[in-house]
């Protein structure tokens, strides 16, 4: 039988040029390294001999800080782990998981598939594959979110080092600023009105009438106002205990006047038990959907009513600190005021116009120095 074995190259073609350090036929210079026991052999693809010193030291430095035996991990490999261990919110996890089937299934073919020897290039071609077909921003940046959470696991693993992630340079790409649709109060009321008068919704018009109305008179999201359960509620302190699954905060509001009365009407004909929920359904979105398609209004999201309510706060002359802790938020109006800042000038700027109105009654003008003398 023929040896179908390479022939080994003489020893003659290699040379010992320093510590670590060999020369392959007199041209590319080798790393050759002992890390914790494993034997690592590695070309530093230049025939410069200063240049294959700075590439030894690097290579050095990098495996003192990743484990040798993790270095051929591939992304499928390494997908596997990271989909055992994602938590978070399961839209979340669902969301992470897409955006790396993906990256694996998709991933160039003339890119190598060792995530260590992945490099900010690869990572850009791959994007490019998404922006090619025009995908939006927002859409770009969360599949970016991902792998930043990708390799930020490898990185934990010591699969690569943390200054070695393809990850670094890879820039969020700018998102133009979104067009927000709030309803005004008039269209607010005529949802609502119009809800109610549907008799065959199929939740029941009132209860997706109460949903609406709740969220645009409480200010809150789907998520939370569905959560809201008896013992969440204290009418004689006037207040709604929270919680916020996202950010997994608690907080409290007031139950505002426009409120109130659903609140009660619905509390008197709800079970006693403590986690009876105030609303039956998890979501407005259909009755709503709806009733802008009969009514012919712009197309308002849930999270319209939630806009409504912060913008009708805030015009109001309601300060964002304030607005912003009804939102559950702890940076004392911040988001609010980058959010709403047209909001806040123009009711600073209506306040600050009812100044210069006519005078009160009970104010005599004293007569000038000038018509005096």
């Amino acid at each position: 039988m023929s040896n179908t074995q390479k022939p080994k190259a003489n020893e003659s073609d290699w040379k010992k040029v320093a510590s670590c350090l060999y020369r392959y036929k007199g041209q590319t210079y080798y790393a050759l390294l002992k890390i914790r026991g494993k034997q690592v052999k590695q070309s530093l693809e230049t025939s410069d001999r200063e240049m294959a010193n700075r590439k030894l030291r690097e290579l050095r430095g990098k495996l003192e800080k990743t484990d040798p035996a993790l270095a051929r991990r591939t992304l499928a490999e390494h997908r596997a782990l990271f989909e055992a261990l994602l938590t978070g919110a399961p839209s979340t996890i669902e969301s992470h998981k897409h955006h790396i089937r993906q990256l694996v299934e998709r991933w160039p073919s003339d890119c190598p598939t060792i995530i260590s020897k992945i490099t900010k290039t690869h990572i850009s071609k791959w994007l490019k594959l998404f922006s090619d077909q025009d995908l939006e921003a927002s859409s770009i940046n969360k599949r970016i979110t991902s792998l930043r959470k990708f390799f930020d696991m490898a990185a934990d693993d010591r699969v690569i080092t943390e200054d070695g992630s393809p990850m670094l340079g890879i820039k969020y790409n700018k998102v133009a600023d979104p067009i927000r649709l709030t309803p005004s109060e008039e269209q607010f009321r005529a949802l609502v009105n119009d809800i109610r008068s549907q008799k065959t919704n199929g939740h029941g018009c009132n209860d997706s009438a109460d949903f609406v109305e709740l969220a645009g008179t409480l200010g809150l999201g789907q998520a939370e106002l569905s959560g809201i359960r008896r013992q969440d509620i204290d009418l004689k302190t006037n207040q709604i205990q929270l919680f916020r699954r996202k950010s997994k905060q608690q907080f409290t509001i007031p139950i505002f006047p426009d409120a109130r009365p659903i609140i009660e009407r619905r509390m008197a004909n709800m079970e006693d038990s403590p986690d009876a929920r105030l609303l039956p359904q998890d979501n407005c979105k259909k009755a709503l959907e709806g009733s802008c398609r009969r009514l012919n209004f712009p197309h308002f999201e849930p999270r319209s009513l939630r806009r409504f309510h912060i913008t009708r706060s805030l015009r109001a002359g309601i300060d964002a600190p304030t607005v912003g802790a009804w939102q559950g938020h702890k940076d004392g109006g911040k988001l609010v005021l980058e959010v709403y800042q047209a909001e806040v000038n123009d009711s600073h700027s209506q306040r600050m116009a009812a100044m210069l109105g006519a005078k009160p009654d009970n104010v005599v003008e004293m007569p000038s120095q000038c018509s005096a003398g």
